[in-house]
């Protein structure tokens, strides 16, 4: 029987289960992402928050386990806006994508990182911290990208174009939407210095990359507004 204390959480998403119960998935630092049953917490006065660090025990046998306890040691974040589209996008990232029940802590943090940060942002932070959200995501599920080489493996060059192919890679075109300059800034470490024009690069790559993962269902976050950072 499964029985862990005060694993570090994040909500993502709920819905109702059973009459009076939920049905809870979360993003947990060491037990990966999770589904729980909370029982009879439909009428509680104290609602579980979404965007706040929580503690969660949970025991049980089977793979729908229950959820035991819940403690917060994290303010509570009221997401509006803008910064709520944003924070919903990266949960149903998080919950389409994931494997159940794998472990992915570097996921766990960046997205730690990138909730704390989001509503003291300005836009162009905002689309800097999602794009770094998502490479993390991408990297963990086996989708990283290696800036430095084309498809056949030759270096990439600063003077030269390049387009993207979902199968193949970076492949070099004179009229390629992608500057062999920017591919190496990507390679480098100067990932939080990106310009607008960089950002676009990154967005439309990463995009390409999800649209691989997520198939033909859209995502409901896209649906809410229409928002720059998407």
């Amino acid at each position: 029987m499964t029985n862990i204390e005060l694993a570090p959480a994040f909500l993502l998403h709920r819905r109702t289960y059973q009459g009076n119960s939920l049905l809870l998935d979360f993003l947990t630092r060491d037990h990966g992402k999770i589904r729980l049953v909370a029982r009879g917490i439909r009428k509680s006065k104290a609602p579980i928050q979404m965007f706040q660090c929580l503690k969660i025990s949970f025991k049980g046998r089977g793979d729908l386990k229950t959820l035991a306890n819940i403690e917060s040691f994290d303010v509570p974040r009221r997401l509006l806006g803008n910064d709520l589209v944003l924070a919903i996008y990266a949960n149903e990232l998080l919950s389409r994508l994931l494997p159940e029940a794998e472990p992915h802590p570097g996921v766990f943090s960046s997205y730690q990182q990138f909730v704390e940060n989001i509503s003291q942002s300005s836009d162009d932070e905002q689309q800097l911290a999602l794009r770094l959200f998502e490479n993390r995501l991408l990297e963990e599920l086996g989708y990283g990208l290696d800036f430095r080489f084309d498809f056949s493996g030759s270096p990439i060059s600063p003077t030269m174009n390049y387009d993207f192919a979902e199968q193949e890679g970076f492949v070099g075109n004179s009229g390629g939407k992608i500057s062999g300059k920017i591919l190496l800034k990507f390679a480098s470490d100067a990932m939080p210095s990106l310009s607008a024009t960089e950002l676009k690069v990154a967005k439309y790559l990463n995009r390409q990359r999800l649209r691989a993962l997520l198939g033909e269902r859209p995502l409901k976050s896209r649906e809410l507004f229409v928002v720059r950072s998407l």
